[in-house]
């Protein structure tokens, strides 16, 4: 009775900050974020893995601000295996999210700004559709206490989605095989994220 896209588990994994209630052991735990006004509010990072075909949540978090939404991404990853297809937004987009999603066989999708990186960049100035590429650690990333270096690559595809707006969305996939998923199916599939910001 699970619904699934093309044999995948399809999930999101998106965050949100949550204001607290203004206590000191709270303020303690999650840290205290101030407006121009410079008045002090309680805030924590909350975070979901969920399936948005079926509509429940698989793991949930809720850390201080100082943990990234990446962090938080990858911790989700525990709760997921093979044949899971993941659809992030464009907050997310890292080698080292790539990187875990590939030791682990998960696959994604993860929309990217168009400057991400100069693949993207050229990609984004070209008139093509999709385009498969290898990626690396930024030059400027920290990697002495990651488990690759700055030579290790990932072979990722990107997708160009045109909107009615003009503009054209950038996104990044492991879906490499273009017969069985050609470009024209990811506008309809990363929509399928918006449930995600229903749940919320």
């Amino acid at each position: 009775s699970v619904k699934l896209w093309e044999g995948f588990r399809l999930l999101a994994i998106d965050g949100s900050r949550l204001t607290l209630p203004n206590t000191e052991e709270l303020k303690n735990n999650y840290g205290e974020t101030k407006n121009q006004t410079k008045t002090g509010v309680v805030q924590a990072r909350v975070s979901v893995l969920y399936d948005v075909l079926n509509k429940y949540v698989l793991d949930g978090n809720l850390s201080p601000l100082s943990i990234g939404e990446v962090d938080s991404a990858i911790n989700h990853l525990a709760y997921t295996k093979p044949k899971d297809l993941i659809i992030y937004d464009r907050g997310y987009p890292s080698f080292r999210l790539i990187y875990e999603h590939y030791i682990r066989s998960i696959d994604f999708v993860i929309r990217a700004k168009k400057d991400f990186n100069n693949d993207v960049i050229d990609f984004y100035a070209s008139d093509l559709k999709s385009k498969i590429v290898k990626i690396y650690p930024g030059k400027n990333t920290k990697i002495s206490d990651k488990p690759y270096d700055y030579k290790t690559s990932k072979t990722v595809r990107l997708i160009r989605v045109p909107l009615p707006n003009g503009e054209d969305e950038i996104l990044i996939t492991s879906l490499l095989d273009t017969k069985k998923y050609p470009s024209a199916i990811f506008k309809t599939l990363y929509f399928k994220r918006w449930s995600i910001e229903a749940f919320y």
